[in-house]
């Protein structure tokens, strides 16, 4: 697949294939992934790689915090969104939320709050994908987490996978060190959900919008 129809094709999955991705594939992706660029070649990203048994501890653990309404504790606060960017997040909210609960969906509530529960999870994806970094190196090398995610997500588009960026699943980051054995020198940065899409399900498949380029970009020319 070419790289700029990868970039224009994929797209945040919220619902998978049960199907787990195999272990050579996921090695091959990141493989490749391991020439996504950082600071100063400093490489400063940890992979943690989840899958069968431990995945289905890790996702019964957030959805037993997600039940309790326990209080978020994230390695890295999430920030409160000033006004501008909270209404691309509600607009974009609301355009998931009709694309799977069209009008005269039967009993509304009971079904959001499972997607909600599902969302805490990794969407229910048969394999998740922990970023974690020294704490000695946040903030400087945040970035370099970032770039890595995203040089993940393109590349799976090359095998078929979906993926999914998503930060609930780090929320409780000292019971995941506990689950799976992450040392506390590191920060967990954020999860990526990835396996093989269900490509008819209407959660994947609504118009994605994005803001016209004259929004954000400034000619100085």
């Amino acid at each position: 697949m070419e790289i700029l129809e990868a970039i224009h094709s994929r797209r945040s999955i919220r619902s998978f294939k049960p199907d787990p991705v195999p272990r050579e594939v996921l090695e091959e992706l990141l493989e490749t992934c391991r020439w996504a660029p950082s600071s100063q070649n400093t490489q400063s990203w940890e992979v943690v790689i989840l899958g069968d048994e431990i995945m289905k501890e890790v996702k019964a653990c957030l959805i037993e915090k997600i039940k309790a309404k326990a209080k978020p504790k994230p390695d890295i606060p999430v920030p409160n969104l000033p006004e501008f960017y909270l209404k691309r997040v509600t607009k974009h909210r609301d355009l998931v939320d009709t694309s799977q609960f069209p009008p005269g969906t039967d009993k509304l509530d009971e079904k959001r709050a499972e997607y909600w529960i599902k969302g805490g999870c990794f969407h229910n994806a048969p394999n998740g994908i922990i970023l974690c970094m020294e704490r000695t190196l946040f903030p400087k090398m945040l970035l370099d987490a970032g770039i890595m995610a995203q040089t993940i997500c393109l590349a799976a588009t090359a095998y078929g996978l979906g993926t999914c960026i998503t930060l609930r699943p780090v929320y409780w980051p000292d019971m995941l060190r506990e689950l799976i054995e992450i040392d506390k020198s590191k920060l967990l940065v954020m999860g990526i959900a990835i396996g093989y899409p269900e490509t008819e399900a209407r959660i994947n498949n609504f118009i994605r919008q994005r803001e016209p380029l004259q929004s954000f970009v400034y000619w100085r020319a």
